[in-house]
């Protein structure tokens, strides 16, 4: 429980004037309950003050005996009656000198109880110029007690600026969470609020041991994920396994065209000592590449470590653009490349306006804000820009038309949602729409019709692809399951890279940057011509009961 000794003796000192007006029997009991709060005897504290706080009484120590009938109920665990007392202070004196302090007390009541969510949003209203300093306090103090990452994801995207939300919420991933979602959104955090490690070590304290560069008769990749293998039945850590499965099979098909690479395969969670413990294995240190790791934590100590050592850092996951540093390579557009490249495909369409609607995660509201800006700047008028399927669009409008219509809904199972509200709208302008928000296996292809319907992705992978047909096949052979877009995309990061170190050695800068690299890759390929985020960026449609990708 949080200390409030310092407001508790800041109002007791206020009262020297105000208990001579109070009549001398009610001075006398409140005198014993104020000695008994000192004392620490909360239950005697509220024998004394609960008769005081009686609608009977009129005179300038009743919203005192209000507050500390409260306070002692608190210390003493009676949290419910806190509250109740808490509440008839403000309804009786609502004009109190003291009720900014009356609140935050009613913040700290339900933040004991574990409703974070209403405390925070009590600490809000309070006047944050005179009590910044103990708001910030108490606000921290609980949060870092919560342990549940749906509210602290909830009241980020209410308090969007809130620091203190944001440290907590980066550090509740850290420790329990292997979510994609979740570690993008911690990687953002982390670089948005320059967020450090809260107990862990600022970077390896290791010497420089740099491999041979140049082209040799084997390479070494190290993988660093959290593979938590006493958790592999967990549905939140499958993409982990996927990924490494196909890393697995990739590692066979550069066996066969002649590349060795040795994979070194680490578990590297959210703590900065697991990364440590790596960085002192003499084999690491001979690492041409590293994939991975996932977290903004590790992330950063590695990406330390491979900058010294001139040594490319490759992440399969991420489209946060703030982790293009030194070498780093993103294997998907970031979200600025996707709404650059998706704007530049929608020049197509006439007129040279758009209406965006987006979903409730980060990464929606993100590519939908990074959309608009790339439009404004560009000339293209944005006509509305709402969360969620607007019911009365034709209104919103007002009589204008859009040239398409962008819907950021990112979310799994989605999509059908989204097409039904298109066409609800009457209104038959080109869809852009995300193809991970449908489930393409059990949706009916009546779900996808549609000329003006257009679903953009970067982990795409055709059912007539060469490379897609051989690596499911290998993969249903080994794993006896179906590939995830995971497995897809571990296979295409592995194989890519590795052809590169083929090709060029270790020092593949210029060669990666020559040309694009679409052929035999299960997603579409790789471009890194012009930024260390891969560019490949599909668009498709649905024609002949199959997605085929548009020019």
């Amino acid at each position: 429980m949080i200390r409030l000794t310092f407001i508790f003796f800041s109002i007791l000192f206020s009262l020297n004037v105000l208990a001579q007006t109070a009549p001398a029997d009610y001075q006398q009991a409140y005198q014993k309950g104020e000695r008994a709060l000192r004392d620490k005897k909360y239950d005697l504290a509220r024998e004394y003050f609960a008769p005081l706080t009686s609608a009977r009484y009129q005179n300038e120590l009743v919203p005192y005996s209000h507050y500390f009938m409260a306070l002692a109920c608190l210390k003493s665990d009676r949290l419910a009656e806190s509250r109740t007392y808490l509440r008839q202070l403000e309804s009786r004196y609502p004009n109190w000198l003291k009720i900014a302090d009356a609140r935050y007390l009613y913040a700290n009541v339900l933040l004991e109880e574990d409703q974070f969510t209403a405390g925070v949003d009590a600490l809000k209203r309070l006047p944050e110029a005179r009590m910044k300093q103990d708001i910030e306090s108490l606000e921290a103090y609980y949060l870092a007690q919560c342990t549940n990452l749906s509210t602290l994801r909830q009241l980020h995207t209410k308090y969007p600026n809130d620091a203190i939300i944001a440290e907590n919420l980066v550090a509740l991933i850290q420790r329990n969470s292997t979510n994609k979602a979740d570690l993008d959104l911690a990687a953002r955090l982390t670089t948005r609020f320059s967020l450090k490690p809260r107990t862990a070590p600022t970077g390896p304290n290791i010497p420089v041991v740099t491999a041979p560069k140049g082209k040799k008769s084997a390479y070494t990749i190290a993988v660093l994920f959290p593979f938590r293998m006493n958790e592999l039945n967990s549905a939140n850590n499958q993409f982990v396994v996927d990924l490494y499965e196909g890393i697995r099979l990739a590692v066979k098909k550069l066996q066969s065209e002649g590349i060795t690479v040795n994979v070194l395969a680490y578990e590297v969670d959210n703590t900065a000592e697991s990364m440590q413990k790596v960085f002192g294995d003499p084999q690491f240190q001979q690492s041409d590449v590293l994939i991975g790791p996932l977290y903004p934590v590790t992330y950063e100590l590695a990406t330390t470590w491979a900058a010294e050592r001139n040594i490319p850092i490759v992440n399969p996951i991420s489209t946060n653009s703030s982790l293009l540093v030194n070498q780093t390579y993103l294997v998907q557009p970031s979200v600025e490349s996707q709404a650059r490249l998706l704007f530049q495909f929608s020049q197509r369409f006439t007129p040279k306006s758009t209406y965006i609607a987006y979903g409730n995660t980060r990464q929606d509201s993100l590519l939908a804000a990074t959309y608009a800006q790339v439009a404004k700047t560009n000339g293209v008028q944005v006509l509305g820009m709402k969360r969620g399927r607007s019911e009365s669009l034709a209104v919103e409008l007002k009589g204008k038309k859009p040239g398409h219509i962008l819907a950021a809904f990112t979310g799994s199972g989605e999509g059908p949602g989204v097409i039904s509200w298109n066409r609800s709208t009457n209104l038959g302008v080109p869809l852009l729409v995300p193809y991970e928000a449908f489930n393409t296996n059990t949706s009916p292809a009546s779900t996808f019709s549609g000329s003006n319907v257009y679903f953009f992705d970067s982990m795409f992978s055709s059912d007539t692809d060469p490379a897609v047909l051989d690596f499911r096949q290998k993969y249903m052979t080994q794993i006896n399951t179906l590939p995830s877009s995971y497995a897809y995309l571990g296979y295409d990061t592995m194989l890519f890279f590795g052809r590169m170190l083929g090709k060029y050695g270790s020092d593949f800068t210029k060669g990666l940057k020559s040309q694009p690299y679409k052929d035999g890759y299960t997603l579409g390929g790789f471009d890194y011509r012009q930024s260390t985020d891969n560019q490949n960026f599909n668009v498709l449609k649905f024609s002949n009961y199959q997605f085929i990708q548009v020019k």
